[in-house]
């Protein structure tokens, strides 16, 4: 037999945005960061809301209330830090700006945009490109082999698939940029780019 590896790769525009949000709220007391953080909250899932994100589409990923301490005395309570973190799938991109932009206004300046991940909601049809491409590359190889060793390529007798869709995270230094932006009045800019669907193919043809 004649075991050889395949490679195909197909480029697709990414039609879905995993955004990461949160509020982050410092105050005297518990149920001060507590009561400015639900208010900011309230209003960063009803802004998104209101640009068709569906409820579906919201998770809460953590929240945590800790106590600030003062640097000079030991174990001495200055404060209370609060944070809710909420992801929020966009699966029409092309709001993916003005989502931001919504939500950073509505909550204020607790708000921070903590990531933004790029993926494929229903990769397919790239997949099955991929395949037939990973295929190709092998059965070349495979033929390529049988030549230099003057025998016969016969039919496959195994196949084995792997793939990979990676996520495109925005870099941290982006996300920045966009703070920066919308500091000027200006709208989020939201590059969406490529992302790169890979299928590898192990496959054992016969010999005749």
């Amino acid at each position: 037999s004649i075991h050889v590896s395949g490679t195909g790769k197909v480029s697709v525009a990414p039609d879905k945005a995993d955004l990461t949000l949160s509020v982050e709220v410092q105050a005297k007391t518990a149920e001060a960061a507590r009561t400015q953080a639900a208010n900011s909250m309230d209003a960063l899932i009803k802004a998104v809301k209101n640009e068709g994100v569906e409820d579906k589409d919201i998770q809460t990923r953590s929240v945590s209330l800790y106590p600030n301490y003062s640097p000079d005395t030991a174990n001495k309570i200055i404060g209370y830090q609060l944070s809710n973190q909420v992801a929020v799938c966009i699966r029409n991109i092309n709001k993916a700006s003005d989502i931001i932009d919504s939500a950073v206004k509505a909550g204020g300046n607790w708000t921070r945009v903590q990531g933004i991940n790029f993926g494929i909601d229903n990769p397919k049809v790239a997949l099955g490109n991929a395949r037939e491409k990973a295929y190709a590359d092998a059965k070349t190889k495979a033929e390529q082999y049988a030549k230099l060793a003057s025998v016969t390529l016969g039919s496959p007798l195994h196949i084995n698939e792997g793939s990979d869709i990676p996520a495109a995270p925005m870099p941290y230094g982006e996300v920045r940029m966009m703070k920066a932006a919308m500091a000027d009045g200006a709208s989020t800019p939201v590059q969406v780019g490529e992302q790169e669907v890979t299928v590898t193919v192990d496959v054992m043809f016969g010999i005749e």
